[in-house]
This record gives C-alpha cells, structure tokens and sequence, in this order.
C-alpha cells in the first residue's frame, strides 16, 4: 500500500476515533509498527496529530468566534471531504517552485494548499479570498496580494468590477484554478457566476492553467461555464476517476496529478 492512501486511512479514523494505537493501524493497514510510528510523525509534523506512547490522538483544531480561523467550519466541509481536499492540495503544492508567482482562487482546495506555502520561499500570491491570503501570509518569505473589490460574505472572497479591474494589472505563472465540474462535453464549470467571471479574466495574463477538482465531480457540470477541458495544461485531482477521463485527458496531452502518480520514492511499504 502507497504511504499517501495510509495516511488517508489514518486520518479518516483519526477524524471518527479521536485516537490511534500504533498496534491497531498496522495490523488493519497489513504494514509494519516501524511504518506506522513513521506515518503518524509525518502527520504530526503536519499539526494533524500528537503523538503519544503507542499511539497518537488527534490534534484539537482551533475554536474562535473570528471566522478566519477555521475555513472548513465556514464552508461546512465534513471530515471526509477535508481529507480529500487536503490530498489534492498535498499533490499541488509540489507543483509550486520558489520563486514562483501564483494565483489562488478562492475555495476550499487552495485554502489548504495556502496552509503549506510556509514550505516554500519568496512565493508572490495573488487571490480574492480573504482567507486564503491571511492563511498565505504566515510565511514572512512570501508576498500576498489580495484584490480589492466587493465582499461576498458567503465565499469571504472580493469579486465585481473592481476585481476584474485590477486583475488586469498583474501577470502570474502559475494559475490554481479550483473547479467544481470537469464534463467532456461542457469543459470546466464553476457554481459560483462571480468566480467564472474572475478566472475568464486572468486567463489571458497567466502562463500556466492548473485545475484543481474533487475526483467525484468529474463528468458533472456546474451552472457556470469556465471553459473547454483543453485549456488546462495541468489537472489535480483524488485518484479515484474513470479511466475514460484519464485517457482523455493523455489523448490531449494533459497532464494528470493524482495521489498514485505523485509517490514519492521511499513511500512503499
């Protein structure tokens, strides 16, 4: 078994049980008690867990009446969902070189790939959610600009004419673009009419298109229509799409990142 589909085990039981014992996971995972102490130290390395004798319990997340501590609490993504948000984002964020100049659209998937710029150095983020530029301005290394605009209070991201106004002046390499329906025949698609708005407008002042997606919502469309799958030059994505989808997108040259393709060496038991 892959290292990153453990750690998916381990923190779905961790979400549901609070607390691990080494002894339980490896005989459930079939893998040896060495794997797992290292499994459960890269984890907490992450801030996820507390490492205890013969196991780990689950580190106590932050509780605030200010909403800009918790961006799952305000989406109200469930545990289930936040694991495979924060996989697509472990994949992305290898994607990121120092150095480089990036754009974070607002949602869930660039939140948690913003909690890991802090590995990187001298990243300029561009984005229009409040969130996701305080989450990215942790790192003193990095630079963040958030575009002004009108507030929307649900997303807690800028849009409207101000927006797209002053996206027009920037120019970024590498564009994270986080959607919520991939479909052969209708291409990219978001909810949201003011998100599709935004990303038609940075388009043509990015160099690289990279577009994040829950592998569920692939072959489904959401109401707004971005564009054509053929613009992507890169896709992020959970492991678990169709195999129609992944000779799509090898058939267009698409390049396809999901947690199986992103192993590192050394992360096979």
């Amino acid at each position: 078994m892959f290292a990153i589909e453990r750690i998916r085990i381990i923190k779905n039981y961790l979400y549901k049980k609070k607390k691990v014992f080494v002894n339980e996971l490896s005989e459930m995972l079939n893998v040896s008690e060495v794997t797992i102490r290292r499994d459960l130290e890269k984890l907490e390395d992450e801030g996820f867990l507390i490492r205890t004798h013969g196991g780990a319990v689950l580190k106590k997340q932050k509780k605030s009446a200010d909403v800009y501590n918790d961006y799952n609490s305000i989406v109200n993504v469930d545990s289930q969902y936040a694991v495979l948000y924060d996989e697509i984002a472990n994949i992305a964020i290898h994607i990121i070189e120092n150095g480089d100049i990036i754009m974070l659209t607002n949602g869930t998937i660039n939140y948690h790939i913003a909690k890991k710029l802090d590995k990187k150095k001298n990243i300029t983020v561009l984005t229009n959610d409040l969130l996701i530029s305080i989450e990215a301005s942790s790192s003193s290394s990095n630079k963040v600009v958030l575009l002004g605009g009108n507030v929307d209070f649900d997303s807690k991201a800028t849009y409207g004419a101000l927006t797209a106004l002053n996206i027009q002046k920037f120019f970024v390499n590498k564009l994270f673009i986080e959607v919520d329906g991939i479909d052969i025949e209708t291409g990219l698609s978001v909810s949201n009419m003011d998100k599709a708005n935004l990303i038609n407008s940075i388009l043509p002042n990015s160099n690289e298109k990279i577009i994040l997606c829950l592998g569920s919502n692939f072959n489904k469309t959401a109401f707004y229509n971005i564009s054509s799958i053929d613009m992507a030059d890169k896709i992020v994505t959970n492991p678990d799409i169709d195999d129609f989808y992944k000779k799509f997108l090898f058939d267009n040259r698409i390049q396809l990142y999901t947690s199986i393709t992103a192993v590192e060496r050394g992360n096979i038991e």
